[in-house]
């Protein structure tokens, strides 16, 4: 009687795949996934070699044991192969099979052990070998992903005896290495694996960051170890940030999801609310430093969630938060803080009836029946645990809200991960753009009435040519029409063969901009305006970073995988319609894993500081968050708070426009958008060398308009709904 190498299954696996639902998630997932796909491919190959005949008492207990295996009768089979290593214990399938449904009951150290002495007995058994490595491939990326730095490198050493130029083995030992801080040993094993793969992207990025880790000039690493990259060094603005989220007490080391700032506690300064994974931390602005005070002012979220975003909603004065809490991360219901204003909150969800309980990603606030009252959009597209139809809560003036999506005509259901806000056709109320991954934007806009047409098609914003992650609204080009921005998530080597090429190198990865021409319609100039390039964009914020009077773009970026360490991305805008990546120079380019990034002028002094949350969802995937700190350009600027009376208190839709000179600035006041974060609701704007503001407009969601003429910059100004009057702020 001859056996085949791979007969347990027959290539029939009913009872296993069952079994495979059970255990998705694990690593013996992964290990079953490798061993059935062996089995098949071995036990139905025709040219599978004949192994050695066997007595009749070794094959009658083996068949007998793979017949029990089949109706996964674990305990009963592993007895049948026990006795077939004690009748032959030279025979290698015994021990073959035992290892294998070892790995099958999670005994990974019996099984290898198992495994290990079948290829002693048969070298020629490649996929022992195979399923060892897979088998420490596997607990190592588990180990790493929980935090076990060490054990994982123990596995990953494991993996690289059974193989020691694997491409994989040599990839996951060095991630180890960087994750334990073993910079030394990093270098050395990328510079062997690249060696040996010398066109892996991958491992010539990870070696380029090991050697900054290690402050060694990139001129001292050799030609043929380095990250290629073609163009030359944009020409950068006269300026620069400062990292100092230690110095400042607000590197919170988590998951991070996202960010909102605001003058929560009415002290004339912005603070901070920061939402990880899972926890929510407040954090008070006390000038040259931040103190937390979460639970000190009632904000304690201990499940976590994903969106951050503020408003008034109540119009007494003071900042709200409300908080989407499902996301990738499991089911709960949304979560509305009111402000007591000095900064007390407490949870008012019920009874404001806002505790949506769909897959909320994230939220974008808007008076969009300009009644005075903000309202809530809540893009519901992950479709993890919830029902990811969207949701449009409308502010009914009585602390309470009704959810009329469906009546609006915008209980879109998709993949919807962000939305914003915009009066994107200037007729005095807002639209609403919602960003969908894997699937087409939608444009509705607001018909004045309470509903909304999808208007999509005709404006050609769909953006079905790209993977959509994050929107938001600006005027780049300063013609007083808001264009759209659309991040694209790509993966990681596509991201890193653009850096390479300096240039697109696939249609689908990139980013969409969409220049409004003021007709109805929208044109997709990326490719134009030269930010047509693949990145794991997963927040992004604008702002004038250098005061310069033009609009940048700030990209927050990252993915899941341990090993994967985007560089975030500031794009200066040139002037003439174009963007240039200047983030090197301006000592930017926070490495890891960014989300809900934002701008706020913290420290007054006239520019816009960036934080940014870090971090991904595995447990020993956290980050300390980062704090830059702008040092200033040498540029003049304006900002304004806005007071609504009969609009909403924010001002939140209002439109402030600045002239200054031939340029005329304009800035739509939103929160929530992008990854459901909020930066400041100031209207912050850089006047380059302007001395004096020739007029300032404020056009509001009521239909007021306020005008004030020769302002006097380099100051923040306070501006009330209908009274006409500058207050300077202190």
């Amino acid at each position: 009687m001859h056996l085949r190498d791979g007969a347990p299954w027959r290539c029939a696996k009913p009872q296993v795949n069952s079994l495979f639902n059970v255990l998705k998630n694990s690593i013996l997932y992964r290990i079953i996934s490798h061993l059935c796909a062996v089995v098949c491919i071995v036990s139905c190959a025709s040219e599978a070699p004949e192994v050695p005949a066997r007595s009749a008492a070794f094959t009658e207990t083996y068949r007998a044991g793979l017949d029990l295996l089949e109706r996964h009768r674990l305990p009963a089979a592993e007895r049948a192969f026990r006795r077939c290593v004690a009748l032959d214990p030279a025979a290698y399938e015994g021990h073959w099979q035992l290892g294998r449904l070892r790995l099958l009951q999670g005994r990974i150290d019996e099984g290898v052990e198992g495994l290990a002495r079948a290829l002693e007995l048969n070298e020629r058994l490649d996929s022992a070998r195979e399923l060892m490595l897979e088998t420490f491939l596997g607990r190592g990326r588990e180990s790493l992903e929980g935090g076990q730095y060490a054990q994982a490198q123990a596995y990953f050493a494991r993996a690289l005896a059974v193989d020691p130029d694997g491409y994989e083995p040599l990839y996951q030992s060095a991630v180890a290495a960087v994750w334990q801080r073993d910079y030394a040993r990093a270098d050395s094993l990328l510079r062997y694996a690249v060696g040996q793969y010398p066109d892996a992207l991958e491992l010539r990025w990870n070696l380029r960051e090991v050697s900054r880790a290690m402050d060694r000039d990139e001129a001292e690493v050799p030609e043929a170890y380095r990250f290629p990259a073609k163009g030359e060094p944009a020409e950068a603005p006269n300026g620069r940030f400062r990292e100092m989220g230690s110095e400042l007490g607000v590197d919170k080391l988590d998951g991070g999801r996202s960010s909102a700032w605001a003058d929560f506690d009415g002290d004339g300064d912005l603070d901070l609310a920061v939402l990880g994974h899972p926890d929510l931390a407040y954090y008070r602005n006390d000038l040259t430093r931040f103190s937390e005070q979460t639970g000190a002012v009632g904000l304690l979220l201990p499940s976590g969630g994903i969106g951050t975003q503020i408003a008034d909603y109540d119009n007494d004065g003071d900042a709200d938060l409300y908080i989407t809490r499902d996301g990738w991360f499991g089911g709960g219901a949304n979560v509305l803080f009111a402000n007591d204003g000095v900064g007390y909150f407490s949870d008012v969800t019920e009874r404001a009836n806002v505790g949506d309980t769909g897959s909320g990603f994230c939220a974008a606030f808007a008076d969009y029946d300009r009644d005075g009252w903000v309202d809530i959009y809540v893009a519901n597209g992950t479709g993890a645990t919830g029902d990811s139809t969207n949701v449009l809560y409308r502010n009914l003036g009585d602390g309470t809200f009704v959810d009329v999506a469906g009546v609006a005509g915008v209980a879109h259901r998709g993949q919807s991960l962000s939305a914003a806000w915009g009066d994107f056709d200037a007729d005095a109320d807002a639209d609403l753009y919602v960003c969908n991954f894997t699937e087409p934007n939608v444009l509705y806009r607001n018909e004045g009435d309470g509903s909304f047409a999808d208007i999509t098609n005709a404006s050609g914003t769909g953006a079905d040519h790209i993977d959509g992650f994050i929107t938001f609204v600006l005027d780049y080009d300063n013609d007083g029409q808001l264009d759209i921005f659309v991040g694209n998530w790509s993966p990681f080597d596509r991201v890193l063969a653009d850096r390479a090429e300096g240039r697109s190198t696939s249609a689908r990865d990139r980013p969409a901009l969409y220049r409004n021409r003021g007709d109805g319609t929208f044109e997709d100039v990326a490719q134009e305006a030269g930010i047509a390039r693949a990145e794991g964009t997963m927040s992004g914020v604008p702002a004038d970073v250098d005061n310069d009077g033009w609009i940048d773009l700030y990209l927050g970026n990252g993915g899941p995988q341990m090993g994967r360490r985007d560089p975030d991305v500031l794009y200066h805008n040139r002037g003439d319609g174009t963007f240039s990546d200047v983030t090197d120079a301006l000592g930017l380019g926070h490495v890891g894993k960014s989300h809900g990034v934002t701008f706020a002028d913290y420290d007054r002094d006239g520019d816009v500081d960036l934080y940014v949350p870090s971090g991904g969802a595995q447990p020993g995937d956290h980050w300390h968050n980062a704090f830059y700190r702008n040092e200033g350009f040498g540029n003049d600027w304006l900002a304004f708070q806005l007071e609504g009376q009969q609009s909403n208190r924010d001002g939140i839709g209002a439109r402030v426009e600045v002239r200054c000179g031939e340029r005329v600035q304009m800035r739509e006041v939103a929160s929530g958008y992008s990854f459901g974060n909020s930066s400041s609701l100031e209207a912050h704007f850089g006047l380059a060398d302007c001395a004096r503001a020739e007029q300032v407009a404020v056009r509001w969601p009521s239909g007021i308009a306020d005008v004030f003429s020769d302002v006097p910059v380099n100051r923040r100004w306070k501006i009330t709904e209908g009274q006409s009057l500058l207050e300077e702020m202190p």
